[in-house]
């Protein structure tokens, strides 16, 4: 019988060799690799989502990551090298695309300032980032949207938020990350 196997991301040799963290497996397909981990059908319901982003997080420090949403799992190597070899140009493409960018999350929470000041702050910031994608539900009046920058001028995308509250009295702005690219990467898991 074969092992079915907990997906944390796709990664790409690029002319390097990735190291996978403790524990982790890197399966190849010619240039991709699918970082795993064996898991156990019918213990794993409730994935450990520490782990995940531990490995994830891992993968990310030495080279670009699609992380795959958490608890992925596949019922055996084989099906995973299948799903692998018919997404093969489009994991290969979204792999160059994220390669040298990071991700970060921006919260900005207006408690005086108008909401005109709050849009054009978001579109201040959107013109450092190379995507961004307004995040779902609005907490305690705190607007959430993630940015996709280029790793080179991730420090002065900070340094850009960091001024949003130096300009701006009733507006607090803070950004978290750099994150693995998790909020731009939707992975077609059905063949």
């Amino acid at each position: 019988m074969s092992k079915s196997l907990r997906l944390f991301g796709v990664l790409s040799s690029n002319g390097r060799s990735p190291v996978a963290p403790p524990g982790v497996q890197l399966i190849w397909l010619r240039s991709l690799a699918a970082a795993v981990e064996p898991a156990e059908p019918g213990r794993d319901e409730r994935p450990d989502v520490g782990r995940y982003r531990a490995v994830v997080e891992a993968l990310f420090a030495s080279d670009a990551v699609l992380p795959a949403p958490v608890g992925t799992t596949f019922r055996s190597e084989q099906v995973l090298q299948r799903w692998l070899d018919v997404h093969f140009v489009a994991l290969s493409d979204a792999l160059a695309w994220v390669e040298h960018r990071v991700a970060a999350r921006v919260h900005l929470r207006a408690s005086d300032a108008p909401q005109e000041i709050v849009a054009d702050v978001a579109r201040q910031l959107s013109g450092r980032a190379v995507a961004t994608l307004a995040l779902p539900g609005a907490v305690d009046g705190r607007i959430s949207t993630a940015y996709l920058v280029e790793r080179e001028v991730w420090p002065g995308f900070v340094a850009a938020v960091s001024q949003v509250n130096e300009r701006h009295a009733g507006l607090r702005a803070e950004a978290t990350g750099p994150w693995p690219p998790y909020d731009f990467v939707r992975l077609q898991l059905s063949p």
